[in-house]
């Protein structure tokens, strides 16, 4: 009896050893290496649960967005919760992220609401192990294992750049902004304001503060178009505003063709396939192309890649031309957003051409 407890105790003793040792070398743990920002669980070619939670779902932008996303989901074999759409309420949008949570998401896609305000929701996803990506729209503050996005400061930079040198004379530029709380929009503005102040001095901008609501931005437009006579260009941040102002325009006797002498310029941001319209009946100068389908594709690539345990850092180059980038104190794969006008509205490359019948 001695000799066989003496037997069950050595056993007992070296799966205890061994226990201790697998724990030791993370053969058992299911914390990632790096916090929220990897997972390495993903088997290659499983199936994943992914959930996404949108700003919006009521514009060009984003209708096109979320057809892209679901044709991608496919390709990476992710079967997607949601999207659930916060309306631009950043308190719901936290609620929508612990609900996706709930319903078995193992990674997330997230457009924030408020750069500064989906902390919280971040933190909660890193506590459960879950992944995000952010798309479209980057974070002030929390961890996020990759955001996909161009380069906001530079499409202010380019749109307002385009401005000056197609408008004639001096006068004031008109900025709708989108939110100053969303990073996108602080960028844009900033990116306008930067070009204009170092490059053009015989401009001066004013700015007026929309947070995304078109109904504003065009009584914004409005009241620039009344109150300033030298009015020379209208910076619009998004897409869909632009059929608002021109009516504005005309209503106020201030319309002219692209090309015309005392033509407003009017430049939007998206790329959307009727903005391509505006610019071939010399209604819109120009826009620029925000590629709805590359931040779809990659947004889901890089969920997948997160609970696969990849890990990219600053400087690394794509495979789609775009290079990866620090942006505070996360990584942003800036992907290419190229100004369209007159000259290359018609480019097959540009994904607004893939979805427009005009």
């Amino acid at each position: 009896m001695k000799s066989q407890f003496a037997k069950h105790l050595h056993v007992s003793g070296v799966l205890f050893i061994l226990i201790v040792f697998l724990v030791a070398c993370g053969g058992t743990s299911s914390t990632p290496s790096s916090g929220a920002t990897s997972g390495g669980g993903l088997a290659s070619g499983a199936n994943f649960k992914l959930g996404v939670s949108l700003t919006f779902n009521n514009t060009d932008f984003w209708t096109n967005y979320i057809s892209y996303e679901t044709k991608f989901a496919q390709q990476y074999n992710a079967t997607l919760i949601g999207p659930l759409v916060a309306t631009n309420d950043a308190a719901k949008q936290i609620t929508d992220i612990h609900t996706l949570i709930q319903e078995g998401a193992q990674a997330l896609i997230v457009n924030p609401v408020d750069s500064a305000a989906i902390a919280p929701a971040l933190d909660f996803a890193a506590s459960k192990h879950v992944p995000v990506v952010s798309v479209d729209v980057a974070p002030s503050s929390g961890k996020v294992f990759m955001i996909v996005r161009a380069d906001n400061v530079l499409y202010g930079q380019s749109s307002c750049e385009f401005i000056a040198k197609h408008a004639t004379g001096s006068g004031h530029i008109a900025i709708l902004e989108g939110d100053l709380a969303s990073l996108n929009g602080k960028d844009r503005t900033d990116g306008c304001n930067q070009v204009i102040k170092s490059k053009y001095p015989n401009f001066k901008t004013v700015e007026y503060a929309t947070k995304w609501d078109t109904p504003t931005a065009v009584n914004d437009a409005k009241t620039a178009l009344s109150t300033y006579s030298d009015l020379k260009g209208i910076y619009v941040e998004w897409g869909a505003p632009e059929d608002g102002i021109l009516a504005a325009e005309q209503a106020a006797g201030k319309f002219t063709p692209v090309g015309s002498p005392s033509h407003i310029v009017l430049v939007g941001n998206d790329g959307v396939p009727h903005e391509h319209a505006l610019i071939r009946s010399n209604k819109l100068d120009g826009t620029i192309s925000q590629p709805a389908n590359s931040y779809a594709q990659y947004a889901v690539f890089y969920a997948r890649a997160a609970l696969e345990g990849k890990t990219y850092s600053a400087g690394q180059s794509t495979d789609h031309n775009s290079k990866i980038v620090s942006l505070q104190g996360n990584l942003e794969d800036a992907l290419l957003a190229p100004v369209v006008d007159k000259t290359n509205v018609d480019d097959p490359n540009l994904w607004g051409n893939a979805k427009s019948n005009a």
